[in-house]
């Protein structure tokens, strides 16, 4: 006669697994934070009449290679293009910074620039460095 004790478990304790995705899904967003914005490393040009920008905008990131980021995150030219879109819409006077590398093409700048206005952003940016 076999008693209740003996009987084995079949059911999966889910509630260890649980906590343990949690625990790593935490430290993805801490990492995701600290490591995103340092996704290119960009040497900005000096300029003797350079202002500082206002708070919350919209920064743009081009590195030495043509490569793009929106706000630190790596983007295609269509996802700017969505993202933009969607912030105008939200704030027509959305202003866009232009963080572009000294090393990057002239051409794709002004690309970058033309495809913003054409977006309707009406306040643009270029970041530079103050000189010395």
């Amino acid at each position: 006669m076999k008693s209740s004790q003996d009987e084995l478990i079949t059911e999966i304790n889910v509630t260890p697994l649980v906590d343990i995705i949690l625990v790593v899904l935490i430290i993805f967003l801490i990492v995701a934070q600290v490591v995103g914005p340092q996704v290119f490393q960009v040497k900005l040009p000096k300029a003797a009449h350079g202002q500082a920008a206002p708070a919350r905008p919209v920064t743009v990131y081009l590195d030495q290679m043509g490569r793009m980021a929106l706000n630190g995150y790596p983007v295609q030219e269509e996802g700017l293009i969505r993202s933009i879109k969607t912030w105008v819409d939200i704030n027509p006077e959305l202003q866009v910074i232009i963080s572009g590398d000294e090393r990057v093409f002239y051409g794709r700048v002004v690309h970058i620039l033309d495809t913003l206005k054409g977006l309707g952003v009406t306040r643009l940016a270029i970041h530079v460095q103050p000189e010395s």
